[in-house]
């Protein structure tokens, strides 16, 4: 996803504290500068969960490529607990309260703003990503709910 690396760069230079995971980052322009934030190249089951139940924040980065309004860390991040702070998309506002449920953003410079503002407020944000887990589980976005859907539709 080419355009992540500068975005995430951007996030740093604007003082928001990184923590990076996931394959490939050393394939972006900005990756000197992201090594740093660089913490392990993939985590998958328990250790995922881990991961976003204690970050204090965790962005949900969308593909331009794939013309993405959601991903499926649209749900798995409120569904663990985890606050989720995603680009503002019209599947994202019907999907969660904004700023009640998940907060969201439209460029690097607000995505700083509310991580700064979302990291100085501990009390409101353990509030916003308790009422963002609280929407996941009424809703139904688990993949157990999915799962039945998918074999209820087969022949």
């Amino acid at each position: 996803m080419p355009e992540r690396g500068a975005f995430l760069l951007d996030l740093v230079e604007r003082g928001v504290p990184l923590s990076i995971f996931g394959p490939g980052w050393q394939k972006a322009p900005e990756w000197p500068r992201l090594r740093p934030h660089r913490r392990a190249e993939y985590l998958d089951g328990d250790h995922y969960a881990y991961a976003v139940q204690c970050a204090a924040v965790s962005l949900g980065l969308l593909s331009k490529g794939n013309r993405d309004l959601h991903t499926t860390r649209s749900m798995e991040i409120p569904s663990l607990g985890g606050l989720l702070c995603a680009e503002r998309t019209g599947v994202h506002a019907a999907l969660y309260r904004e700023g009640e449920e998940a907060v969201f953003w439209s460029d690097g410079e607000e995505c700083a703003a509310v991580c700064h503002a979302l990291l100085a407020d501990e009390p409101r944000r353990q509030a916003i990503a308790e009422r963002g887990r609280q929407r996941s589980r009424a809703n139904g976005y688990t993949s157990e709910n999915l799962i039945r859907r998918t074999i209820g539709a087969l022949p």
